[in-house]
């Protein structure tokens, strides 16, 4: 992990930048000892604080790949063209990610899996799906 910085930011909004000492990958999650902090005591003023990187410091993705920050709030539309609304969280579940739209007709969930997502435009903010059987229950 080469990120030398991280910032975190509290229940109140504020926002201070940390140096880190030390980090480690376990499986999805990140173990980082904060310079200057060294127990748990230390560390538990930091509970419920976001953790923030800088943009240009997140390490590229491969063809197809994408960052949450990225997806969240996209326009999601049919190939048939129609608006279903926008992506308001990611489900983390089983092989592949869960988008939970929210639209005008209500929430739906869509499974971020190639034979549903057939592109995802970063520069204007959509992604366009396909509607296999069943998966708007109709």
């Amino acid at each position: 992990m080469s990120y030398q910085e991280l910032y975190l930011k509290d229940k109140e909004g504020r926002l201070q930048p940390y140096e880190i000492q030390e980090a480690k990958i376990h499986k999805k999650f990140i173990s980082a000892r904060l310079k200057g902090y060294e127990g748990i005591v230390d560390a538990e003023k930091f509970i419920g604080a976001s953790v923030l990187v800088k943009r240009e410091s997140l390490p590229p993705l491969e063809e197809g790949e994408y960052y949450w920050f990225e997806i969240i709030g996209m326009d999601v539309v049919t190939d048939d063209g129609r608006a279903l609304g926008r992506v308001k969280s990611i489900l983390p579940v089983g092989n592949n990610d869960v988008y939970l739209v929210q639209g005008a007709e209500g929430e739906c969930l869509i499974p971020a899996t190639e034979e549903v997502i057939l592109r995802v435009d970063r520069e204007k903010g959509h992604m366009v799906i396909h509607l296999i059987e069943g998966l708007l229950g109709g």
